[in-house]
């Protein structure tokens, strides 16, 4: 009775294995990922901290957000301290703010600059309007070099 009753279990584990599958529902394989697009900056994108400077008369201007230090020969140790606005207008970018003798307005735009004496070219150009003067000049980021010609 042993023998039939392995039979028995030997010959329906080979009818189970011999059956077919059931059917297995075909998933679509997911589509794949859209190449990343590449990082482009915009033509608004100015760094954080920015350095302006120019010639005739010396200048210079060191801008941090919406906070500007500016020196001149004589004020080297004792910049003038503004705060103001931080905007984009048109493509470029403006920090303003101030009253009267003090009113100020720095606009830098992309553009490639020479100081007309080191003959490096810097990648933007600057205005900087305090009170009725008006000085003219370039900026770049400080913490890239600029390279020589």
């Amino acid at each position: 009775m042993k023998q039939a009753y392995m039979g028995l279990v030997l010959l329906a584990t080979l009818a189970a294995c011999s059956q077919p599958a059931p059917p297995v529902a075909e998933t679509p394989a997911p589509a794949p990922a859209p190449a990343a697009e590449p990082v482009v900056a915009a033509s608004t994108d100015f760094p954080q901290v920015l350095q302006a400077s120019g010639t005739e008369p010396f200048w210079g201007v060191r801008v941090e957000g919406s906070k500007l230090d500016y020196t001149t020969p004589e004020t080297q140790d004792a910049p003038r301290h503004f705060e103001g606005a931080r905007s984009l207008v048109d493509g470029l970018l403006q920090v303003q703010g101030g009253e009267g003798d003090n009113a100020f307005r720095l606009t830098i735009e992309r553009a490639t600059c020479s100081d007309g004496m080191s003959d490096l070219n810097h990648p933007f150009t600057a205005e900087f309007v305090l009170g009725k003067d008006t000085f003219k000049g370039c900026a770049r980021d400080p913490a890239v070099p600029v390279k020589a010609p």
